[in-house]
């Protein structure tokens, strides 16, 4: 189901259950290294940055029960700093910086990688193992709203544990490299509209 707006109160439900669900996720372990603020961390994200995303018109798809969350969004059009409401509580974590080199670092990749003549958009997703049924139905939603709006969708990602699955339903690997000096191999992954 797309999310078209929320209120305030649907923002805080859908990240209070989200949040607790993520703190095993290598992107956020990543942005959020200490183990003991990580769900706070996961829950602030989420509520600083899905009004942004609404706003923005970026696509947002999500089950009935918020139990899965699937951002397509443009990876051009991101800040370099936290402003406006939630700022603040994004501020309080020491390793929050690292979410705009993560940002930057896409950005670069996909500048290198990614088809110049059309629009692209990078599809994150923000689910537990246990929702993978939930999941793929919201993938092949982002995959209806990829053609019906004619633009390229990539998979990023921190973790293998989807890979097989999105090379099913036709993405390919574009890039997959260790990142950083982290132990986490980043994957990137587009929709091969060819077959």
């Amino acid at each position: 189901m797309r999310l078209k707006n929320l209120s305030e109160k649907d923002i805080k439900k859908l990240s209070d259950i989200l949040a607790p669900k993520m703190t095993q996720r290598k992107f956020f372990k990543f942005l959020c290294p200490d183990s003991s603020e990580r769900e706070e961390f996961i829950n602030a994200y989420l509520r600083y940055n899905i009004p942004r995303w609404l706003q923005r018109g970026d696509f947002l798809l999500t089950d009935e029960n918020f139990d899965v969350l699937l951002v397509v969004a443009s990876p051009r059009r991101s800040s370099h700093k936290f402003s406006g409401k939630g700022a603040k509580r994004m501020k309080k974590f020491k390793s929050a910086p690292a979410i705009f080199y993560y940002r930057g670092n896409l950005a670069y990749l996909i500048h290198l990688i990614a088809p110049r003549n059309k629009r692209l958009k990078v599809m994150t997703v923000f689910a537990a193992k246990e929702h993978d049924e939930e999941l793929f139905k919201l993938i092949d939603e982002a995959i209806a709203l990829s053609y019906k709006y004619d633009f390229n969708l990539m998979y990023d990602t921190l973790s293998r544990r989807l890979i097989d699955r999105m090379k099913e339903k036709g993405f390919v690997v574009t890039y997959q490299k260790m990142f950083a000096s982290t132990g986490y191999v980043q994957t990137l992954m587009m929709l091969n509209k060819q077959q």
